[in-house]
């Protein structure tokens, strides 16, 4: 990376992150996003705290020196929150998509003009990359999510079922059998 497309994407960076993150909360709803863009206190709004700090990381990241140890830290905070709030893939990765465009919106006229189409793609191709790899995130806290619903499920049937008197506990030895038949 040039010298010259250093500093015209340092320079361009507050400006990129700012829009990328007005995108990302009004995905939320009104009431949501005016909360989130208020409050950035890592005790009073964790969340936004967190997508604060991840967000301008992984800009970092993807207008910088591209880290792959940077980059797995922001991405599986950033992704352990999306999967507990979305349901589908699509919508928890979406921001990254939404990225895209805002850098096209901001500077990609510029960029092309000033450095060729060439250093467009490969910022974008630096996002498709981080995409992938929040995939993965996505796909092992979606996994671990089943896992402790499944659990819990398990836990709370036995629960049922030892007090309907029709399971054997090892630590509390055969169940009482209730003499009235009820």
């Amino acid at each position: 990376m040039s010298k010259e497309l250093k500093n015209f994407l340092e320079k361009k960076r507050k400006e990129i992150l700012k829009e990328w993150k007005e995108v990302f909360w009004d995905s939320f709803g009104e009431e949501a996003s005016r909360f989130f863009k208020k409050e950035v206190d890592r005790f009073q709004n964790p969340f936004g705290y967190r997508i604060d700090e991840t967000f301008n990381g992984l800009i970092e990241i993807i207008l910088g020196e591209f880290d792959w140890d940077k980059a797995n830290y922001y991405l599986d905070r950033l992704i352990q929150m999306r999967t507990v709030q979305e349901t589908l893939p699509s919508k928890g990765l979406h921001l990254f998509l939404q990225l895209k465009s805002v850098i096209r919106k901001k500077i990609g006229n510029e960029l092309i003009k000033k450095f060729g189409v060439e250093e467009l793609l490969r910022i974008e191709d630096k996002i498709n990359v981080l995409m992938l790899k929040a995939m993965d995130y996505y796909v092992k806290y979606k996994e671990t999510l089943e896992r402790l619903r499944y659990e819990e499920w398990k836990r709370a049937y036995f629960l049922l079922l030892k007090r309907a008197g029709l399971v054997y506990d090892p630590m509390e030895g055969m169940p009482k059998s209730n003499p009235k038949g009820n």
